[in-house]
């Protein structure tokens, strides 16, 4: 465990934070390690459920592609490449197959797919909130910059939730094609496809921990 978890635990059992203030450095917390080492579940915690996107489809209108052909083109990404690589990166040793090579091959492949659904995700949510901070600060009387412009344009809440239905159609369908990847890598490696992390997941970085440490004001 970091320095900064230690520190905030401590609080924590002294009465000096909130519960909510320790769930809220938890998820920051959470969130740090994924920037590193994203994994599916580090996505389908940021991307709209399967209920929430048909809400904003039908809400705004946009367009969030066909979930079966999505996660279809995820897993045909990564059965090509084992078919194309198999005879190249699968060698033998001792007369039995090592699919060492290939496995590393196939794990930066769903590593890139991962990768780029996790940056739509974060990019979704951190348009989610500034659309709900905006709401929320303009939920209490009249505001001028929450009011109809002269030529009919949406208000500025609208449009920032205009952006955040749009950017969550895109993370959703990247996570759908990372998904299917996932299960296409399992099915075809006999594991689950995971991410590379290396300090195994022991603790943050010193420099992470301090970064951490700083913002929380210790």
């Amino acid at each position: 465990m970091s320095d900064a978890s230690n520190t905030m635990s401590q609080n924590a059992s002294q009465g000096n934070y909130s519960p909510a203030a320790v769930r809220r450095f938890s998820e920051a917390q959470r969130r740090t390690k994924a920037l590193a080492s994203p994994g599916l579940a580090d996505i389908l915690r940021l991307v709209p459920s399967e209920d929430q996107m048909a809400k904003i489809v039908l809400a705004f209108g946009v367009e969030a592609g066909d979930v079966d052909e999505l996660t279809g083109a995820g897993s045909n990404m990564v059965r090509e490449q084992y078919e194309l690589m198999f005879p190249i990166l699968v060698t033998y040793i001792r007369g039995e197959q090592n699919f060492n090579g290939l496995r590393m091959h196939l794990d930066r492949v769903v590593d890139g797919l991962i990768r780029s659904a996790y940056g739509a995700a974060n990019f979704y949510e951190n348009r989610r909130m500034i659309a709900k901070d905006a709401a929320d600060s303009y939920a209490n009387g009249d505001r001028d910059e929450d009011r109809m412009g002269v030529d009919g344009a949406d208000n500025r809440v609208d449009g920032l939730r205009r952006i955040a239905a749009e950017n969550g159609a895109k993370a959703y369908a990247l996570s759908c094609v990372a998904s299917g990847a996932c299960a296409a890598y399992e099915e075809l490696m006999g594991q689950a496809w995971k991410p590379y992390t290396r300090d195994n997941g022991r603790s943050l970085s010193r420099d992470v921990a301090a970064v951490q440490a700083d913002a929380m004001g210790f």
